[in-house]
């Protein structure tokens, strides 16, 4: 059987033998008629092996997509209120709305880009939800552990089931955990982290927050990491109604995970500071980065109504949990259903707490 290595040699072997005889010119032909054969007789390979490893990256992803839940049934309604309101802190975007209908009752900047920060890992930890199972193992990448704070300080080869992980990434919003999800289940689905992104991006897409588009897992700051508070609404939602472990990790003041062969100890305290000192609070998440700004998404129901406050853009977190503390009153009073007082919050009690939850570990 003639192969096309022997076809090469032959071609060599005529070039070698005319060039005794031709001229230069004639010569430099057959050499380039060399190049040219050979090249022909690696490309189509090169060619195949590309258009295969797009061909499973595309197949993959479709895989994946078809796991991802979500529709658009629930958005905000309305613009609410902009009346000025006394005791409500300096913050640049924010809203209150009746959970249940959506109907706005008070915002600011509504639609206005805006960067989520941590708040985006509602997206992230319930886009993993829907790929795996809360007993799956999550592998701590080198990126993982290698986080800027806010971190739980996870080494890299350890593992945590994704519900251990998801609930560090709720309640202590720990960019380790949520890097450390995004890394393990986008390996899992041969997708990577930017894949893993796809699909959170997609998921964005189907629930109905068409403003928005994160880049990070963790949602540290990014040119193409951005959303709305209108688009926030919906994520939140979202997440407290179709994922019943997300809501229970946020309402859920102080979480232990005790050392085992895969992971040591960990403190997991809430740092939703009006958790456990205002009247009903049940969630939700917390964020803060340079472009942010402080910012919570605070979930509370008193005498069957609920609400939601979202709060971006304060300067400190005092004023974040007393502008978040401020719109839950606005909306609670308009169900005839009186204010918690603003002075009564014992926010120092909840900083003590987390001191001494975080303690457990030394």
């Amino acid at each position: 059987m003639i192969t096309s290595v022997s076809i090469v040699k032959n071609i060599l072997n005529g070039i070698l033998k005319r060039a005794v005889i031709f001229n230069k010119r004639v010569f430099i032909l057959a050499v380039m008629s060399f190049i040219i054969a050979l090249m022909l007789e690696v490309s189509p390979s090169v060619q195949k092996g590309t258009s295969a490893t797009v061909l499973d990256s595309k197949s993959a992803l479709t895989t994946a997509e078809g796991n991802i839940k979500g529709n658009s049934n629930w958005h905000p309604i309305g613009w609410g209120s902009g009346e000025y309101l006394n005791m409500l802190p300096i913050i640049k975007a924010g809203a209150v709305l009746d959970f249940d209908s959506g109907n706005v009752i008070w915002s600011l900047n509504l639609k206005q880009k805006i960067a989520p920060a941590s708040l985006s890992k509602l997206a992230t930890v319930a886009a993993a939800m829907d790929l795996a199972r809360g007993d799956h193992l999550i592998s701590i990448s080198d990126d993982a552990s290698n986080q800027i704070p806010t971190i739980l300080g996870l080494k890299s080869g350890e593992r945590l089931t994704l519900d251990d992980a998801a609930s560090g990434a709720i309640m202590t919003s720990a960019n380790d955990a949520a890097q450390a999800i995004a890394d393990s289940i986008g390996a899992e689905y041969s997708l990577g982290l930017s894949g893993f992104m796809d699909l959170v991006n997609f998921k964005l897409s189907k629930i109905g927050a068409s403003d928005s588009h994160f880049a990070t897992a963790t949602g540290l700051d990014d040119p193409n990491h951005f959303s709305t508070v209108y688009d926030l609404a919906i994520i939140a939602h979202d997440a407290k109604v179709n994922y019943p472990d997300i809501a229970g990790y946020a309402a859920t003041i102080y979480r232990r995970l005790d050392a085992n062969q895969n992971h040591k100890l960990y403190d997991l305290p809430n740092w939703n500071a009006l958790l456990g000192t205002y009247p009903g609070v049940d969630g939700l998440k917390i964020g803060y980065t340079e472009n942010a700004g402080y910012s919570t998404i605070v979930t509370a129901e008193r005498d069957g109504h609920r609400f939601m406050a979202i709060v971006s853009g304060a300067g400190s977190i005092e004023d974040r949990d007393v502008a978040a503390a401020t719109l839950l009153n606005y909306g609670f009073e308009k169900y005839n259903i009186g204010a918690f007082p603003i002075n009564n919050l014992d926010l120092a009690k909840r900083f003590n707490d987390w001191k001494a939850e975080l303690s457990q570990t030394n």
